[in-house]
C-alpha cells in the first residue's frame, strides 16, 4: 500500500475513532482535557478485549483519549456485528500507524473539521471510493537482477 494511501487510512480511522467517542460521549471533549490517565490494569476484562490493540501504547495516550477509547469500549457490545468488525479494523490499524503517521492523521483531521459541512462530505465520498478501488500495482518495472 503506497504511504500516501496509508496515510489517509490513518486520517479515516483518526477521524472515525474521534467521532465516534464524541458522538457516544454526548458532550464536549473541551470539559475533560485534563482528564487522568487509567492505567490498562485498571480495565475491565471487557474494555481489555476491545482495546487489546493499543495495549503497548496505553499508558502513553493521554488521559483523554483513554477515556473516549473507554468509552467506545463500553459501547461495543450495542454495536451491530458489522459495526464491532469496523470498530476492530480501524483500531488495530491505528495501532499499527507509527506516531508519525498517527500525528499526520490527526493534523488532516484537525484541518478536515474546519471544512464546512459539504466539502467534508464531498471528501468522505472520494475516500469511500478509492478504498473500494482496486488496490494499486507494486510496481511494473522488473528488479534488475532479473533477466528481461
Amino acid at each position: 500500500m503506497s504511504a500516501r494511501r496509508l496515510a489517509w487510512r490513518g486520517y479515516l480511522i483518526a477521524l472515525l475513532v474521534a467521532i465516534g467517542a464524541a458522538h457516544a460521549q454526548g458532550k464536549p471533549e473541551a470539559a475533560d482535557k485534563k482528564a487522568p490517565q487509567v492505567a490498562w490494569t485498571k480495565l475491565a476484562p471487557a474494555e481489555k478485549q476491545v482495546l487489546k490493540p493499543l495495549e503497548k501504547d496505553w499508558n502513553q495516550l493521554p488521559g483523554v483519549q483513554q477515556r473516549r477509547l473507554i468509552d467506545s469500549a463500553k459501547q461495543y457490545p450495542k454495536l451491530a456485528p458489522i459495526q464491532q468488525e469496523r470498530f476492530q479494523e480501524r483500531i488495530s490499524e491505528w495501532a499499527a500507524l507509527t506516531p508519525e503517521q498517527r500525528k499526520v492523521a490527526r493534523e488532516k483531521y484537525k484541518n478536515l473539521s474546519t471544512l464546512p459541512p459539504e466539502k467534508q462530505y464531498q471528501i468522505r465520498e472520494k475516500w469511500s471510493a478509492r478504498k473500494a478501488a482496486p488496490p494499486e500495482p507494486a510496481s511494473s518495472v522488473p528488479p534488475a537482477d532479473q533477466p528481461k
